[in-house]
């Protein structure tokens, strides 16, 4: 799998951009602040349908403009195909023409396109571009909050079940609707009766949830722990512990619908009393332990570093065996931060595996592969890209 080509129309500090990739190694080299990881953002938001930083499609227009466009030309497994982004953006509310009145409150409108042709469903898009990223803030994996962690299950997952994100997206709006209900309730002291049929829907997508992240917990472990041991040479094992609601370890095999049922039960009085849902994938918690210690409490900044390198090497191999070909991989800045031995072995990986490889940089880092034949250079400035020659 490889992205061909990308255009970008008013995207961040792009006003028009279509270049041609190559299929293997592609380095943008430039000063900060020049577009360097905006561009790395467009590719990843063709891969997962939105931008991977907590920002609104809002915000990814260029400045002066109401729309932005990212579409890509990418070859996989199936042949040839084009994915395109459109979002226009909400009706001024106030302001002279030509100024940038953004309402922050709206979601404006996105339309996705395959070859042409409007995507209704999610389900349609996902799959059609994968995309591993790895960049400085995804330490935050290790020393970050919970919501780091199952934001990275929860990225992977989709990518290769689409119905996975379906269910997170329902999930989502029955939170919202039984966290409603929940304040009625101990507003008002009314509502009870409804509250079950909430609880019934709440509970059926939260076993499905947790389910999924357990399987691909399964499969995503052994292959963190071989990068892991292969990084220090046998020397660290990491490992993975699923927590519900961050204080029950969870595993394949536990009864995990019971579970559910009775915390749902003890925490329903505290719940109508705090209006607010006090159980539910959304407050679990991935613990990354590093030879049996907590690697978030004890790990040095080092671990914490080779131990996101190992899981993002693991991301590569899971992609592979669940979708039969390697994702792109996108390193924002990252060599810099490696020592000379992890980063020979990431490049070792990704010319082995003939990986398509987008890297950042305020220094050319051509030098560091043997073949050049397959790579191509960039200077990013501005918002503009020119290839070396």
């Amino acid at each position: 799998m490889y992205l061909e080509k990308l255009h970008l129309t008013n995207y961040r500090n792009y006003e028009k951009l279509s270049k041609n990739f190559s299929s293997q190694i592609n380095i943008l080299v430039g000063a900060n602040a020049q577009g360097k990881t905006n561009l790395l953002e467009a590719i990843y938001y063709l891969a997962i349908g939105k931008a991977y930083r907590a920002v609104r499609d809002i915000q990814l227009t260029r400045w002066e403009q109401n729309h932005f466009i990212i579409s890509g030309e990418i070859q996989n497994k199936m042949g040839s195909c084009n994915v395109a982004v459109f979002f226009q953006q909400p009706a001024e509310s106030g302001g002279s023409a030509g100024q940038n009145t953004r309402v922050m409150g709206s979601k404006g409108r996105k339309e996705i396109k395959i070859n042409g042709l409007k995507v209704r469903k999610m389900a349609d898009f996902l799959g059609n571009l994968t995309a591993v990223l790895f960049a400085p803030e995804d330490l935050n994996i290790v020393k970050g909050a919970p919501i780091e962690r199952r934001r990275l299950l929860d990225n992977d997952i989709s990518q290769v079940s689409p119905s996975y994100y379906a269910q997170l997206q329902q999930y989502q709006k029955v939170l919202i609707q039984r966290n409603h209900l929940l304040k009625r309730i101990h507003e008002r002291e009314k509502g009870l009766d409804e509250l079950e049929i909430w609880d019934l829907q709440f509970l059926k997508l939260s076993e499905e949830i947790i389910q999924k992240r357990l399987q691909v917990l399964e499969k995503l472990s052994p292959l963190t722990r071989l990068m892991q041991r292969k990084l220090t040479k046998g020397k660290e094992n990491l490992e993975f512990k699923y927590y519900f609601n961050r204080k029950r370890e969870l595993k394949i095999g536990n009864p995990i619908k019971e579970i559910l049922v009775q915390e749902m039960e003890q925490v329903k009085k505290e719940e109508i009393a705090r209006g607010m849902t006090l159980w539910g994938p959304h407050r679990d918690d991935l613990i990354i332990s590093l030879n049996s210690l907590d690697l978030k409490l004890y790990g040095s900044q080092g671990q914490h570093r080779t131990a996101v390198l190992a899981i993002k090497l693991a991301e590569l191999e899971f992609f592979k065996s669940e979708s039969g070909e390697y994702p792109i991989l996108l390193l924002d800045d990252v060599l810099s931060e490696l020592d000379l031995e992890r980063r020979e072995h990431l490049i070792k990986i990704v010319q082995e595996k003939m990986i398509q490889c987008f890297i950042t940089t305020t220094e050319d880092l051509s030098f560091l592969w043997n073949d050049h034949s397959k790579i191509a250079s960039y200077h990013v400035e501005k918002g503009t890209l020119q290839e070396y020659v």
